[in-house]
């Protein structure tokens, strides 16, 4: 059997998979959902004489990887873990997309540097605060100068050879393994371009390989990309709201791009973890394992993206389904989850019923309790799926 638990991490991503001496933490939210849902958890997972097999943080995103890094931050030397063991980290920084930089940077560079570094990451946008920065902008605060100043196994290795589909399809461990459907390595390579252009954007004109200092300023020049995300409104009618396949607007976002997406099979239970992956990516990916014989029917899949309209295709949603699905969000930043997305899922034909589980109540979720789906499918709506998820696995690979 597999527990999956969602925490409230506001805006943002942040899950525990757990099944018979198993742990898999996926995102980790806020400083704050750290400090306040997650540490708990992982005490008792050290209590148990048990381990993390494996931490993904799947993209470079303020509400995904902000209580990693206060994870790790108090966690501090992988040999001598305050919290608990780890056993791997999953991360695409600039160590993993470049070569090391022995080139001197010139003063005037290092001024730029040092300028995006005191920036800091992203407020919690959330939770007003005397301390809305959550976490210092001293140097070395990025998650990549943390995994490699705690000595941690990174990206099956030392953190210099990337996730790509095409180089490490499959991680094994002691209870399951997960597969890696994305990104593309010509994703991250566009996510290595677009952030050198910003660097020159803002006057930098020095060497662009891996260091301490650049490190961070990689980190944390993809962490505010998403700051000028704009709010969508939610139709509040039944006559105004549209179909999906009117309204679906593919996701541009490139770090939004570059996510982590895996299939995780854990504890007899397949689950399928979209991060904020754009649909375009993740149909071919899944169409090609589909040819080779895997079953498109998942135990649960996490929604991309936190149910967003940009991220779930109708095309995406022709390939797969489950009896139960996850959205991550109190659509306070950007109104997500969209009810076309939620109506579509419920929408379909399927010969069993299916739960939607949010982790904080929202427009969206009040909606969709109102709907009554086209295909005369039953579904059930839990806005408040904060405690564990304990998952029967139907399906095999």
């Amino acid at each position: 059997m597999l527990r999956i638990k969602i925490y409230p991490a506001g805006n943002g991503d942040a899950f525990l998979l757990s099944a018979a001496g198993s742990n898999v933490l996926v995102d980790g939210g806020y400083a704050r959902t750290f400090d306040e849902y997650i540490q708990s958890d992982l005490l008792e997972i050290a209590l148990r004489g048990e381990r993390l097999d494996l931490v993904i943080a799947s993209h470079i995103d303020a509400d995904h990887i902000s209580g990693l890094i206060r994870f790790l931050a108090v966690n501090e030397k992988s040999a001598e873990p305050k919290v608990v063991g780890i056993e791997d980290v999953l991360h695409n920084s600039l160590r993993s997309l470049t070569a090391v930089n022995n080139a001197p940077i010139r003063p005037e560079d290092r001024l730029i540097l040092d300028a995006i570094n005191r920036r800091g990451h992203p407020a919690h946008v959330d939770i007003l605060s005397n301390d809305p920065k959550e976490i210092s902008a001293r140097q070395g605060s990025s998650l990549a100068s943390l995994i490699r100043r705690g000595g941690y196994r990174w990206n099956n290795h030392d953190g210099t050879t990337s996730i790509a589909v095409e180089r490490t399809p499959v991680f094994q461990f002691a209870g399951g393994n997960i597969r890696v459907i994305g990104p593309s390595q010509q994703r991250l390579d566009g996510l290595l371009k677009w952030w050198k252009g910003r660097l020159r954007q803002m006057g930098y004109s020095g060497p662009t390989g891996s260091g301490d200092e650049i490190d961070d300023a990689f980190e944390l020049i993809c962490e505010h990309a998403g700051e000028s995300a704009v709010s969508r409104p939610i139709h509040v009618s039944a006559r105004e709201r549209k179909t999906l396949e009117e309204v679906y607007d593919p996701d541009v976002s490139i770090t939004n791009g570059s996510s982590i997406t895996t299939i995780i099979q854990l504890g007899g239970a397949r689950v399928l973890m979209l991060a904020d992956a754009w649909a375009e990516d993740i149909v071919p990916a899944l169409q090609t394992l589909q040819s080779n014989g895997a079953s498109m029917l998942f135990d649960v899949i996490k929604i991309s993206h936190h149910g967003s309209l940009r991220n779930t295709s109708p095309d995406l949603l022709r390939i797969v389904d489950a009896p139960r699905y996850i959205v991550s969000s109190n659509g306070n930043a950007h109104g997500h989850p969209d009810i076309e997305v939620l109506t579509a899922i419920v929408d379909r034909p399927a010969s069993f019923s299916r739960t939607i589980y949010f982790n904080y109540p929202t427009p969206a979720s009040a909606l969709l309790r109102d709907h009554v789906s086209k295909s005369g499918v039953p579904f059930i709506v839990d806005d408040n799926a904060t405690d564990w998820i304990e998952i029967v696995g139907q399906t095999d690979d």
